[in-house]
């Protein structure tokens, strides 16, 4: 007890930095707000040296709480904005294409080639060989497709 009645506010400046600089390593805004709060308290603490080590730990607890409760709030959406949401969904980016189908599509699936990549396709229908069909829609790494025109059905031989 007696190292907390003896807090100082280089121990909350340390504690602070080490903690923000943990938090730039990687822990995604996890210990921003804990890390700030620490910061404040030296600022407190500089300008009231005689605070009581308890007033410090519940001042610190509680704005660690409303920091981090505000970030995640405010700030993680802005974050996670970008201007290409479908760059990691290979699936998704080939959504309105139309392709002809590689394989039969029989009992609900079939296979198709985009570019270098050969894809499952479900579609309710039952679709020969050659078809053309678009791609309205993808359920992992399934794509789903609709005929794209009755008139381009391949005729079976």
């Amino acid at each position: 007890m007696e190292f907390l009645a003896s807090l100082e506010p280089w121990h909350w400046l340390s504690l602070g930095m080490l903690i923000l600089i943990l938090e730039i390593l990687g822990a995604g805004g996890f210990l921003l707000g804990i890390g700030v709060s620490a910061l404040i308290i030296a600022v407190v603490l500089a300008i009231f040296p005689g605070l009581a080590w308890f007033w410090q730990f519940i001042l610190f607890a509680t704005l660690s709480i409303v920091i981090t409760l505000v970030y995640w709030k405010k700030f993680r959406k802005f974050n996670n904005k970008t201007d290409q949401p479908l760059l990691n969904s290979r699936a998704a980016r080939l959504v309105g294409r139309s392709v002809s189908l590689l394989t039969p599509i029989q009992n609900g699936t079939g296979k198709v080639q985009i570019e270098d990549a050969l894809w499952t396709v479900a579609c309710t229908d039952d679709l020969p060989q050659g078809t053309i069909v678009d791609i309205v829609g993808a359920d992992g790494m399934t794509l789903l497709v609709k005929l794209h025109d009755k008139s381009l059905v391949v005729k079976p031989e």
